[in-house]
């Protein structure tokens, strides 16, 4: 099932994942394989600002995407097909990412220190179960959890077989509420034990109360086709709310003292600067997610083009690769002696199209689009 706007919504998030990581790279809030020092301290916050912006809604809205489009895939295969087209459409890029590509990405961020031979040998293969405890997801902690997700959707339609699964109901402005009220809460709870920054198993738990709800708002969504009803007075709505936290979000740091104490106080902990960071997180997150959802139906719901399609198809191996991609490509720019905004530019510039490139490529390999 195919929705043209969701396809094109998806592609622009993909390109922003590589926007987001680049500017991380320069100097932006995060956690990456590769990153440039300076002592430009406003191209940091800059680059930060747009890193928490998109931390806020372009994950949970590729979960609820895919939450949106999970019950329509499970009863087309039902349960044992799902989860298998599941194992290889995720499972094998994330394989061969924790095992060939991680390490790879590892070793050139120590500046190529070592031969690749020692390095595998003393930082990965010398750990116990063959280095599996040093094998990280990367980027495709996305993947791993979808994984997750989907086997818990499968479980729950196996327990339910032959059983409703309940009446639809319309989104109501009490449901965003309740939503956002508990993952206010579980945000501020769970950072108390697991701070923003840390992972568990290369996932970042700080976040995950939300997405966990955003997908099976997905789910709902889909029952109770939401996606059908958007509304233009609600899509203003969400617009000024979303500027104003916008906003909002560089004075409460500043005033919770993140440019003279550090971030930390807002990572987690009994603090009121973790509060306001669990609290406007989502509330953001969840107006950028209307404002796209809206948006990119009303402009962008059109039949597709064959370019469209071409970037479309290609979207997702853009996603798993555009680590191994930026890095080197980032690396490689380490001498050029230009100002960090102008080299996140460039960086980018060069990195969107040749992933595109690759993946085309690599695409064209007999038995890869099987899998992507």
């Amino acid at each position: 099932m195919r929705i043209y706007y969701l396809d094109r919504l998806k592609l622009f998030m993909t390109v922003l994942v590589i926007l987001h990581h680049a500017a991380i790279t320069y100097g932006g809030a995060g956690s990456w394989y590769y990153y440039e020092q300076h002592d430009n301290d406003l191209i940091d916050v800059l680059l930060s600002l747009f890193t928490i912006v998109n931390q806020s809604f372009f994950m949970g809205l590729f979960f609820f995407i895919s939450g949106y489009m999970t019950p329509a895939s499970y009863d087309r295969k039902k349960g044992i097909r799902f989860m298998r087209d599941r194992l290889i459409r995720l499972g094998i890029p994330i394989l061969v990412f924790m095992i060939v590509a991680d390490p790879l990405l590892r070793y050139v961020a120590t500046g190529y220190n070592g031969s690749i031979g020692d390095y595998f040998a003393t930082k990965v293969m010398a750990h116990p179960f063959l280095g599996l405890t040093e094998f990280h997801a990367g980027p495709l902690w996305y993947l791993v959890t979808l994984l997750l997700f989907s086997a818990g959707y499968a479980c729950f339609r196996g327990l339910t077989r032959g059983r409703s699964l309940g009446h639809p109901f319309p989104l109501t402005s009490r449901i965003i509420v309740g939503y956002l009220a508990a993952v206010i809460i579980a945000n501020y709870l769970v950072r108390m034990v697991i701070p923003v920054g840390e992972t568990v198993l290369s996932l970042q738990l700080a976040y995950f109360p939300a997405y966990i709800g955003l997908f099976m708002g997905g789910i709902a969504a889909y029952r109770g086709k939401w996606l059908e009803s958007l509304s233009e007075s609600l899509f203003r709505r969400w617009r000024v709310v979303s500027i104003l936290l916008i906003i909002s979000l560089p004075i409460g740091f500043i005033v919770g003292g993140a440019l003279s104490e550090g971030t930390s106080s807002f990572e987690g902990g009994l603090t009121w600067q973790s509060a306001f960071y669990s609290a406007v997180d989502p509330i953001l997150g969840i107006g950028l997610s209307y404002v796209l959802l809206a948006w990119f139906h009303k402009r962008w719901n059109q039949s597709p083009t064959g370019s469209f399609l071409w970037l479309s198809n290609n979207a997702l191996l853009v996603y798993i690769i555009h680590a191994i991609v930026l890095t080197f490509v980032s690396y490689g720019l380490r001498h050029l002696v230009w100002h960090p905004l102008l080299k996140f530019v460039l960086a980018s510039c060069i990195v969107v199209p040749l992933c595109f490139a690759i993946a085309w490529s690599i695409r064209r390999i007999p038995g890869v689009r099987k899998v992507v």
